[in-house]
């Protein structure tokens, strides 16, 4: 989705006129375009979020000029088991640093973790095998109720992966693991994002993407060279941008 974005050329315009600028992005709306879309991406990243409209949302029967993102977002990656610091060579070998139990929990790349469609754990051999693609394994969620990963994601969107450590012990033991490292034991294979956009994001981007335009040169603003502060107002865009997205660092 090339020109993905989290607000509308509308609401570039409102915020334009909030800002008393005169500019009109009906002008030159491919530029418009790729100030929301440029706006769009890295703030996803920074705070490693991904939210996307719901069916039948307001924002769709705005948007003609910008994709508006409607599902959840893929990610492929890799993760290391953590373990504990406490063991030395003579112990036989990391351990895996567990809490609710057996479970090790993993800290995951992105916020709103959905679904995990799979799951590839390290063996002994050195292969991997499919946890959410065998019947030898349950998913769970939480609280844990004994299933042999689950997805936990806290108020503020921070997820993790939990994984029963017990799966990966040499049969008979209690303390010994059939893998001599834990790193890069997990590949996973997983969705993530928040349904439905929020209005502090979608001003946000709209501010930002108008503080750009403010700045194109090949962004006509009518007697922009008598516009007073324009610079200024540029900037007050962006810190109005960044208050309406603090609550989300």
């Amino acid at each position: 989705m090339l020109d993905m974005g989290y607000c509308t050329l509308e609401d570039v315009r409102r915020a334009l006129r909030e800002a008393d600028l005169p500019g009109d992005v009906s002008q030159d709306k491919r530029i418009a375009v790729d100030a929301v879309t440029s706006q769009t991406e890295p703030l996803r990243k920074s705070l490693k979020r991904h939210w996307y409209a719901q069916e039948g949302a307001r924002i769709l029967d705005e948007a003609s000029e910008i994709t508006i993102p409607t599902s959840p977002k893929t990610r492929d990656d890799e993760y290391d088991i953590p373990t504990s610091a406490a063991w030395t060579v003579d112990d036989g070998g990391p351990m895996p640093k567990t809490s609710q139990g057996s479970y090790a929990k993993i800290d995951l790349a992105r916020r709103d973790a959905e679904a995990v469609s799979a799951l590839h754990v390290r063996t002994e051999d050195g292969t991997y095998e499919d946890w959410a693609a065998s019947a030898d394994y349950t998913a769970g969620s939480w609280p844990p109720s004994g299933a042999d990963y689950y997805l936990r994601v806290n108020n503020g969107g921070w997820s993790r992966l939990y994984l029963d450590t017990t799966n990966l012990l040499k049969d008979g033991e209690d303390d010994e693991y059939v893998l001599d490292s834990f790193a890069n034991s997990i590949y996973l294979e997983w969705s993530h994002g928040h349904e439905g956009i929020p209005e502090n994001v979608r001003r946000a981007v709209a501010f930002r993407a108008a503080a750009d335009l403010t700045e194109r040169p090949s962004f006509s603003i009518p007697d922009n060279s008598q516009v007073y502060g324009a610079e200024s107002k540029a900037e007050d865009l962006r810190e109005q941008a960044d208050e309406l997205l603090k609550v989300y660092t």
